[in-house]
């Protein structure tokens, strides 16, 4: 029979090995971004506030406002996920609407204020539109600053750097030649790094989530997970006026820590010292 207190010690040991499993376990996408990178059910997770009060800081058409809709640019946080087993980076981009529709979750009347305006709303982040992040490395000469801008990630708004992922979505070299904005300085795919978009933004899939495959890889020797890396967002459209666009200027992502995920063989070596641990002490307090 097993002992009370072997059973504890066993419990014990494998709830902590548990517990530095939980890490590791991928995001499962849904297009609900909060729901999916949950800081509470996974404390690894990174998120990047970006606009808190967006009926005041981007602007729409009022009668959005009005009705409490908040257009589809703007960005509540960035959240990112790092399985350094796998080498991918999961990016959320948590928008209050549907990413990318510059009416939100408004109906007809929203869409015909809209045309009525001269501002159109192409589906699938089409015509202008562009969701882009910007990757930066650390800048050894003074952390306080970005090193070089390496790679974007998303829907350029200049749709012939279009790639070759769902509704055009392309990770690319950054090329600072094209635009000083990030939206429209997609350069070459990076074929070895192109991971993908989960959904079409949509009222069933709100959110803009993608990965991106071997992520150290991305620009070894600017960028490192390990050592944190840099971050810009932009969100928006030159076609839908009088909606506004949202801007992140590069942000410090804190660095990843490596996830040290045990064998199954090591959990069962550590259930059975912990047992053997367990029934030693309690032969020795029988023999007291």
């Amino acid at each position: 029979m097993v002992s009370r207190n072997a059973l504890r010690w066993t419990l014990a040991t494998l709830t902590l090995l548990g517990a530095s499993s939980v890490s590791a376990d991928p995001i499962n996408f849904t297009g609900f971004v909060e729901n999916d990178f949950n800081k509470f059910k996974d404390d690894t997770i990174k998120i990047i506030p970006v606009n808190p009060d967006p009926l005041n800081r981007i602007a729409q058409l009022p009668q959005m406002t009005a009705q409490g809709i908040i257009n589809g640019y703007a960005i509540k946080d960035l959240r990112l996920h790092y399985d350094s087993k796998t080498d991918v980076l999961s990016v959320g981009v948590n928008t209050y609407s549907i990413a990318g529709s510059a009416i939100g979750n408004g109906g007809p009347d929203i869409a015909k204020a809209l045309a009525d305006y001269g501002g159109v709303d192409p589906a699938h982040i089409g015509g202008k539109k562009s969701i882009t992040i910007a990757f930066a490395g650390v800048n050894p000469a003074n952390q306080a600053v970005p090193g070089p801008t390496v790679a974007v990630a998303g829907i350029p708004s200049d749709k012939s750097t279009a790639g070759p992922g769902l509704i055009g979505f392309n990770i690319a070299a950054y090329d600072a030649s094209k635009s000083q904005s990030i939206q429209n300085s997609y350069g070459a795919t990076l074929t070895n790094n192109m991971g993908a978009l989960a959904f079409d933004p949509s009222a069933a899939h709100p959110g803009f989530e993608f990965t991106i495959k071997n992520f150290s890889q991305l620009s070894p020797n600017h960028l490192d997970p390990t050592e944190g890396f840099w971050i810009a967002a932009f969100a928006g459209s030159p076609n839908d006026n009088p909606i506004g666009e949202e801007n992140l200027e590069f942000t410090k992502v804190p660095k990843f820590v490596p996830q040290i995920i045990p064998e199954p063989a090591t959990v069962l070596s550590w259930t059975v010292v912990a047992a053997a641990a367990g029934a030693l002490r309690l032969r020795r307090r029988r023999e007291v």
